[in-house]
């Protein structure tokens, strides 16, 4: 009987730990008032979940600059059911069109209990800006500095960013051509053979690219064919072509304790 009641606690222990799995996810953020400066900023991120809001992480302060870096991070349940997360940032920057900037909708939570992260830049006057270089580059700059110094630039490669640009696809093409821009002008003004390495690698990844992209093509249009007696064989080859992430602003309000209540992506 003992050994029952101990198989039967030892069950539920597992399926409360399973319940339990969850994600985390960093957004680093840079947002940008053309004519004047922030002022006062926010930035909120939440879940969605039955019709209901909870907020997992809040940030917010006070700049007289036109720029602001906002590291907001927070942790999402791997809900069975269908569920969002919510990130909203604003600011006193005067808004020029009808669309509120900085509000992204139904981003889909990870479900691999892992670590994950995303770039994103907001034209606080212009939603419909997505091509705003200098945000990019400010918050390239921001996070190249910062993850050279604390993480020797381990989060700084061509392939880690790509990934975090890739979150939000309708801002990915610009999101690394604003990294692409920035590093050769970090590199420049720090001088250092960190940036250095940066550089060298970004080149030998680019260059072994374009040539297996080269080779590719040539598989691809090149075809070898051949005829024989009738002991021989006749034989046609192909190729084929596979194109295939300081100290944070914004702090989590908490770690997971149990099933939530309720409750960053390309507007999806």
């Amino acid at each position: 009987m003992r050994l029952l009641v101990v198989l039967v606690v030892f069950g539920l222990l597992i399926t409360t730990c399973q319940s339990l799995d969850y994600s985390l996810t960093k957004f680093s953020i840079a947002i940008h008032c053309p004519s004047g400066e922030l002022g006062l900023w926010n930035a909120k991120l939440s879940i969605f979940h039955h019709s209901k809001t909870e907020y997992l992480a809040t940030s917010g302060g006070m700049t007289s600059d036109k720029f602001q870096l906002i590291e907001i991070e927070g942790y999402s349940y791997n809900f069975n059911e269908r569920a969002f997360m919510l990130l909203e940032v604003d600011s006193r920057c005067k808004i020029k069109t009808s669309i509120l900037p900085g509000n992204e909708y139904e981003m889909p939570i990870p479900k691999d209990n892992g670590h994950h992260y995303a770039f994103r830049v907001y034209n606080m006057e212009n939603a419909e800006d997505l091509t705003d270089s200098e945000a990019y580059e400010y918050l390239f700059m921001k996070y190249l500095e910062k993850d050279c110094a604390m993480n020797e630039c381990k989060g700084s490669t061509r392939e880690y960013v790509a990934k975090g640009c890739d979150i939000f696809k309708n801002e990915t093409s610009q999101c690394i051509k604003g990294y692409d821009d920035t590093l050769p002008k970090y590199c420049q003004k720090e001088g250092s053979p960190v940036g250095a390495i940066i550089v060298l690698a970004l080149v030998i990844g680019v260059f072994f690219y374009c040539r297996k992209r080269k080779r590719s093509k040539q598989n691809v249009t090149g075809t070898m064919s051949g005829s024989g007696t009738i002991s021989g064989t006749t034989k046609q080859s192909s190729g084929t072509n596979n194109f295939n992430s300081g100290t944070p602003t914004g702090t989590p309000t908490g770690t997971p304790t149990g099933a939530p209540t309720t409750t960053g992506g390309e507007r999806y």
